[in-house]
């Protein structure tokens, strides 16, 4: 019997204990606290983050430690954890410091498990994990990946590929001129055509979600410092199908690197594209290519496959080898000029020496092309920078 009423004790003792524990944690949350911004830019440059959901324990994660030099080898995504305090409005907040003008990404952490921001559309994949995009403006090259409204036209559409017998995904930008004149392939004017090619660990939505390319370009032709293109940003996976997420991929490309380096199957992939692209829109015969990391050497590929298709080349870290390099002088020779080569790298980039090679290259070979070293890594704070220099340095496509 005594053992009995200990157990009982024991029992009540947890009850009550567990009990208000699960009804803090799964607490109703008066449907006004939703009506909060969830992420906040202050003028300071500080964010301010509120979280109104269930929870006991609130933290929200991010790359807040970002100092301007960015000394990372591979990866931006060096997360400071921030401890979230519940306000009176029973809501959790937490504010960071003063922010260098750039994107960030970020994340809930409640009761241990990872959530992204419901309340946020703004949100970018990193392999199989999403996160949410705040920007901090201030300087002109972070004003750039600012834009409220997208003013030309986002296209999620599909190309079969025939080397590999599947359907692969690419979002294609057109700008707001672009409906001045229709879809219509007899139109009088047409548009040159970029292509921007991602990573390994990439798919086709990378650069509109953490590079901002369509928020860099909208910018630059608000500003009249480019002319208004069509931008091709297609799905360079080998794990490509229509049916699977192609953000889920980089295990099966760094597993089928090999044949994807031998058998050129993304080269032809991309020459179907290219064929797609001038069959469907209004363009003209000025392209131009880029990729960063792995993206750079398919580019690098490309043009020395399709010599005569291109203007100019920007590689944005590249992976590149002797195989990259133009077999001639007189390869990368088309109707009208020699093609531009580009060609950027991070002073700390972990693939500096396979740039400097390259460039060493392409002096050897009595080639005039661009190339510069800024501070920073392997990472989208310096591809995103890349990409508006190259912008701005076409002024020939």
């Amino acid at each position: 019997m005594k053992n009995k009423g200990l157990y009982g004790f024991i029992l009540m003792l947890v009850i009550s204990v567990s009990v208000p524990v699960w009804a803090w944690e799964h607490r109703i949350v008066l449907p006004a606290a939703y009506n909060r911004p969830s992420c906040v830019v202050n003028e300071d440059s500080s964010v301010s983050f509120c979280y109104c959901g269930q929870g006991r324990r609130v933290k929200v994660l991010g790359d807040f430690q970002y100092s301007g030099k960015d000394s990372t080898r591979y990866s931006d995504m060096r997360t400071r954890k921030i401890t979230m305090q519940r306000e009176s409005d029973g809501c959790f907040h937490a504010t960071t410091k003063p922010l260098v003008p750039e994107t960030y990404t970020y994340c809930f952490r409640v009761n241990g498990k990872r959530k992204t921001d419901t309340h946020n559309n703004d949100s970018a994949w990193q392999m199989t994990r999403k996160w949410s995009i705040v920007s901090v403006g201030g300087t002109p090259q972070a004003d750039l990946y600012l834009q409220p409204q997208l003013k030309g036209q986002l296209i999620q559409t599909k190309w079969y590929d025939r080397a590999e017998g599947i359907n692969r995904r690419v979002n294609i930008y057109l700008p707001a001129a672009y409906d001045e004149i229709g879809n219509s392939q007899s139109a009088n004017r047409q548009f040159p055509v970029l292509y921007l090619l991602h990573g390994i660990n990439g798919y086709e939505g990378s650069w509109t979600e953490r590079g901002r390319a369509i928020q860099i370009i909208e910018n630059l032709i608000a500003s009249d410092s480019i002319a208004p293109l069509i931008v091709v940003m297609p799905d360079c996976n080998t794990g490509a199908h229509e049916d699977r997420p192609s953000h889920h991929t980089l295990w099966n490309n760094v597993w089928h690197y090999p044949r994807l380096c031998r058998d050129h199957s993304l080269e032809l992939a991309l020459a179907d594209l290219m064929e797609y692209i001038d069959t469907t829109y209004c363009v003209s015969d000025r392209r131009a290519i880029a990729g960063f990391s792995s993206g750079a050497r398919i580019a690098a590929n490309i043009v020395n496959r399709y010599p005569d298709k291109f203007r100019a080349v920007g590689l944005f870290s590249p992976v590149v080898y002797r195989k990259q390099m133009p077999q001639n002088k007189s390869s990368v020779i088309n109707q009208k000029s020699q093609i531009a080569y580009h060609i950027y790298m991070g002073s700390s980039d972990m693939f500096i020496n396979n740039g400097r090679r390259f460039h060493k290259r392409l002096i050897k070979k009595g080639m005039d092309h661009f190339y510069k070293e800024d501070e920073g890594g392997h990472t989208w704070r310096n591809w995103r920078i890349d990409l508006t220099d190259w912008l701005k340095r076409l002024d020939d496509i």
